[in-house]
């Protein structure tokens, strides 16, 4: 008989704008259930938490910032909260039969982990805990392959680490602060500077903000497509002064009332979650995107050249995993992936090939690559490593139905970690040990070992 009921696993991914969880596994497993505000609420005056705002001296309080814990009490309040519902909603079930696992950033959350094991097992008295590190639940969720390199693209930070035989390799890793989701946003405002912040955010998240990578079937040409710095100025946004209660959804229509594809409208519109006004807009739609792909794609290049093992380098070039709410923006992982390409790849410098610029019949990946310290006596052939001779996306498996929904968005593999994270709970809270390894922290454990015994646990 197992540890813990399956329909009792509590898989928690707390974040900066939002926390996602699931209280219990389906049997296909499926996406988080439940998204929250990472939000908790304070009395100016006992300093007691809240989890809404019952008065107008309550001060708002974000307890995450850029994937990083700025209050860790207000943050384990958040937890609480979580646990709260859970048991509301379930009133047959005790506390001693949900385990709890949560999924945290890769980088930057390691002085916390001991103080919330603490305060999970002696306050909230939780009787199985255990963490899992984002990338490698990432890599466990794909199932590609045991070497990766995951990119989790927040609004305010961007983390990118490689994962090498079911390793997060820390030293290769990037933490880059105030780029993100809010550098569109910057993006998306200054090419259409009478937007609100608001609707900013809208556009973008409407499904009609689109990163264009065909040359094809477009309405636009490319040419047309470029981005002019004082364009922006001159646009001038119209609004279908239309009111709508309803849900912000893309409207992929033309004048006619023909459903037609994105790319193929000179114009298309997008509720403004405010007013519940339609706005119209034309090219400004897909713009916006190129100075957030340059980051990735120079990142995950210097990120991977830490990687001293050639064939572990070229591994992890074959599985990149995007990962973050962010990508689900149409066209976006695409369009990093032919950026990398474009920038890197090491191709034959006598293929007539397209797309890397190309001097004198050697490409620009390889001249970078002859430039570095891999030189050795002098001999330039030995510079190039022929790393990255392939850049690719992770493949996703064909099986777990409910990820591939909703199909208009290509599914929900931008939260592929929280598969990993469902995967995991299976094995660590079903059995008691791994030849003779603790394989969360529980009771007994803590008692024995305290906060710290988080690291006997922990992968």
């Amino acid at each position: 008989m197992p540890l813990y009921k399956e329909e009792n696993f509590l898989i928690v991914h707390p974040g900066s704008q939002h926390t996602i969880f699931s209280f219990g596994l389906q049997n296909s497993l499926s996406p988080p259930q439940y998204k929250i505000p990472s939000v908790v609420y304070q009395d100016a005056t006992t300093k007691d938490y809240k989890s809404k705002r019952q008065t107008d001296q309550d001060i708002e309080i974000h307890p995450i910032k850029a994937s990083r814990i700025i209050d860790l009490d207000a943050f384990n309040y958040l937890l609480k909260i979580i646990l709260q519902s859970v048991i509301t909603n379930h009133p047959i079930v005790t506390i001693n039969q949900i385990p709890l696992l949560l999924i945290v950033p890769s980088l930057g959350w390691s002085t916390n982990i001991e103080y919330i094991t603490k305060y999970v097992i002696e306050t909230l008295e939780f009787t199985a805990f255990n963490i899992i590190d984002l990338s490698l639940a990432s890599t466990f969720g794909t199932g590609s392959s045991t070497n990766s390199v995951v990119v989790n693209v927040g609004y305010e930070s961007i983390q990118i680490v490689p994962v090498v035989g079911y390793q997060s390799i820390k030293f290769a890793g990037k933490f880059l602060h105030n780029v993100g989701g809010k550098t569109l946003n910057e993006e998306i405002k200054r090419i259409l500077p009478s937007f609100t912040e608001q609707q900013v955010e809208d556009l973008k998240c409407s499904g009609i903000y689109e990163v264009l990578n065909e040359k094809d079937g477009n309405f636009y040409s490319w040419q047309d497509l470029q981005e002019n710095g004082d364009e922006g100025d001159k646009f001038d946004v119209a609004k279908i002064v239309t009111k709508d209660n309803g849900p912000v959804v893309a409207q992929l229509t033309d004048e006619d009332g023909e459903e037609k594809p994105n790319k193929e409208l000179e114009t298309n519109h997008f509720t403004d979650s405010v007013t519940g006004e339609k706005i119209s807009v034309g090219k400004e739609r897909f713009q916006g995107a190129n100075k957030l792909i340059d980051i990735i794609s120079r990142e995950i290049y210097a990120s991977l050249n830490s990687i001293p093992d050639i064939d572990k380098r070229q591994d992890c070039y074959d599985n990149i995993i995007l990962v973050g709410s962010t990508f689900s923006i149409p066209g976006l992982k695409e369009a990093v992936l032919i950026k990398l390409n474009q920038d890197y790849l090491v191709r034959d410098p006598d293929s007539h090939t397209t797309g890397a610029a190309y001097g004198d019949g050697v490409s620009s990946a390889i001249m970078k690559y002859q430039q570095t310290d891999e030189q050795v006596d002098g001999d330039v052939g030995s510079a190039i490593s022929q790393v990255p001779n392939s850049i690719k996306m992770a493949k996703y498996p064909d099986y777990f139905p409910e990820w591939k929904k909703p199909k208009e968005k290509g599914g929900s593999w931008q939260d592929v970690y929280f598969l990993g994270g469902e995967i995991y709970g299976k094995q660590i809270f079903s059995t008691s040990s791994s030849h003779g390894r603790e394989l969360f922290v529980g009771s007994d454990l803590y008692e024995e070992r305290g906060p710290q015994s988080i690291w006997d646990v922990s992968i």
